[in-house]
């Protein structure tokens, strides 16, 4: 994890535990640059992702501002770092279906630009769930020129976590589009649901901040658990 990350997540643990409420002024830039020895472009940087997250307003002129609490167990759909780091106080747990090597279908082999026909790609398939209710049925394709190492425990817990931490891959953004579907037969039981029954379904492209893909998934939710928010600033 890099500083300006670490010290966003910092400031947002604080936030979470009562230290600043709703509308509390937070130190000022050179303030927190002095807290933390850190440079001012990397506050900055820390700043820009409480703001992007919607947990900071900046007002110029007066100061930086914390924003209304987000509502717990609503997934941040502008946030790139994974299920574990959207669900903070939540328990976000995994049972993996199938782990293996394989050479991707063309859909994920274009996402994933990849150019060698023989290329083969880390498949997984997970059932996530959210404290022990089936949240959704992720199926995933990273690249290994990129992931250069993944196996079945790292991929039962948080693979963004892993990437991050042990792999050192630095996560810049990702394309998410998302459409209302219904499930199919083999889905159904896998969310403890009925074929038919109502998801919203995503698919997903992760870059690293070099703008490189490295994670093609495809996510089926579960309608009854899975609630999403947008921070939307003018």
């Amino acid at each position: 994890m890099l500083k300006y990350e670490r010290i966003a997540q910092d400031i947002t643990s604080a936030i979470a535990n009562d230290e600043y409420n709703v509308g509390d002024k937070l130190p000022s830039v050179e303030q927190l640059k002095s807290r933390y020895e850190v440079s001012k472009s990397t506050i900055i940087k820390a700043l820009g992702i409480l703001q992007r997250d919607g947990i900071i307003f900046q007002t110029r002129g007066s100061g930086i501002y914390v924003r209304n609490k987000n509502k717990s167990g609503y997934i941040n759909l502008l946030k790139t770092k994974g299920f574990s780091d959207n669900l903070q106080g939540h328990e976000v747990t995994s049972k993996i279906l199938t782990f293996e090597t394989i050479k991707p279908n063309d859909e994920a082999r274009a996402h994933l630009r990849l150019t060698e026909q023989d290329e083969e790609v880390y498949y997984v398939e997970r059932i996530r769930y959210l404290d022990h209710n089936p949240l959704c049925i992720e199926t995933s394709y990273f690249n290994k020129t990129l992931v250069t190492h993944l196996d079945r425990d790292s991929a039962e817990h948080s693979i963004f976590d892993y990437l991050q931490s042990q792999l050192k891959i630095n996560i810049g953004f990702s394309d998410i589009y998302f459409y209302i579907d219904f499930l199919t037969e083999g889905e159904a039981p896998q969310l403890d649901l009925n074929p038919n029954d109502p998801c919203m379904r995503h698919d997903l492209t992760f870059y690293t901040n070099k703008g490189i893909p490295f994670d093609y998934s495809k996510i089926v939710y579960h309608y009854e658990y899975a609630n999403f928010f947008i921070p939307i600033e003018n």
